[in-house]
């Protein structure tokens, strides 16, 4: 593993950023980093969690899925957390399908090790605790989202959090990947998606999205996102 990519990979997600070398030197020494692929399943449901994914860029999306095989997205996860919290519940299974969606890459670290890591009393700690809550009041927000607020509405919403998610306002993402993400027909995410491309808010170009009016996307977007907003600051400020 490469030294100067793990500095420079560790520093962009978030939790990881806020530690000292020093102090988690078990840790840091362990980090493999990875690529992730767009639609690559990180876990299925019911999977035993035997690693953990610190994101670095990209995002992955926490997926829900009916009998008869529709799905939606409950949560994502980007440079501010990590996948697996619940082995910090001790709890061993991922009760949701976990898909990249944006391509990106992330540091992986077993399981076994980050929660002998999690058990000490530190920033870590810390840390973790205050992005589980935040990731779990997100999941509550996104399901009054996905009730009551028009596609339109939504796709704003998913656009703009996920921005600060992966920081940067231009990420690869098909309309594809947004239908399953929205619980949406990919016709209606598709106008929608248009709508906003007329309107010269967003970019759409040989699969990649652009925001080019931040200002006003916020502006027709549903309140979700600046609680989302919220969310994500906290999580990062405990």
């Amino acid at each position: 593993m490469s030294t100067a990519l793990t500095q420079a990979a560790s520093f962009r997600n978030q939790i990881l950023a806020g530690l000292s070398r020093e102090q988690y030197q078990n840790l840091f020494s362990n980090l493999r980093p990875i690529i992730l692929d767009a639609h690559q399943v990180l876990y299925h449901i019911g999977d035993h969690l035997r690693c953990v994914y610190f994101l670095n860029y990209g995002l992955a999306s926490l997926m829900s899925t009916t009998v008869d095989g529709d799905s939606i997205e409950v949560g994502n996860v980007g440079t501010e957390g990590i996948v697996g919290i619940p082995i910090l519940l001790r709890q061993p299974k991922t009760p949701h399908q976990i898909v990249v969606q944006i391509p990106g890459e992330a540091l992986v670290v077993s399981a076994d090790i980050l929660k002998r890591e999690f058990e000490k009393e530190g920033v870590l700690r810390d840390r973790l605790l205050s992005y589980t809550y935040a990731l779990n009041t997100y999941i509550s927000q996104l399901g009054v989202c996905s009730h009551f607020h028009t596609v339109d509405k939504r796709l704003c919403r998913w656009l703009l959090t996920s921005s600060l998610q992966v920081q940067s306002r231009s990420f690869h993402l098909t309309h594809e990947s947004l239908s399953q993400v929205l619980g949406s027909g990919r016709t209606g995410v598709t106008m929608a998606a248009t709508k906003l491309q007329r309107a010269g808010l967003i970019q759409y170009r040989r699969g990649e999205i652009t925001i080019v009016d931040r200002a006003g996307l916020e502006a027709i977007s549903c309140d979700c996102y600046q609680i989302a907003k919220e969310v994500l600051e906290h999580s990062l400020n405990p």
